[in-house]
């Protein structure tokens, strides 16, 4: 593939993909509580015709990208969660959730996996595989 072209993809989503990363951000959600993250994810993948679920126990995603050719199925995965921090980083898109907030980063993996997935669902005919995308929630928690 041309690196043109990856990078043609890569712009045209950028913004959407900021602006999930703003409004996950703005939203942060600990453990097990991610409900307003996953109803998100689910509405945004939706949106760009991914195949996805999130009817699991908790609030995991699940998606599913076809590619349009035979080959083995590939995993991307994010987390989720957020964690009990008052945030005072000065950003101009601070958690509306008092003493919680996206501290380690899980609002940019989850904004990541969007964009990646938006493209990846674009790019599906000439995929030689499947793509799974699993956005995790409770990754803060550790097992239980």
């Amino acid at each position: 593939m041309e690196k043109s072209r990856l990078e043609a993809l890569s712009q045209r989503y950028l913004e959407e993909a900021l602006e999930a990363r703003r409004h996950i951000h703005r939203h942060p959600e600990l453990s097990w509580k991610e409900f307003g993250t996953q109803a998100y994810v689910l509405e945004a993948l939706r949106r760009h015709g991914i195949e996805c679920r999130g009817d699991f126990e908790g609030t995991t995603v699940v998606g599913m990208i076809r590619g349009g050719h035979p080959g083995e199925t590939v995993a991307l995965r994010a987390d989720m969660d957020a964690l009990p921090v008052d945030e005072a980083s000065g950003c101009d898109y601070p958690s509306e959730n008092g003493g919680v907030m996206h501290a380690c980063g899980h609002d940019m993996h989850t904004s990541s996996l969007l964009g990646a997935a938006f493209m990846l669902q674009e790019l599906r005919q000439e995929l030689h595989g499947d793509v799974k995308l699993i956005f995790q929630p409770a990754e803060e928690a550790g097992a239980t």
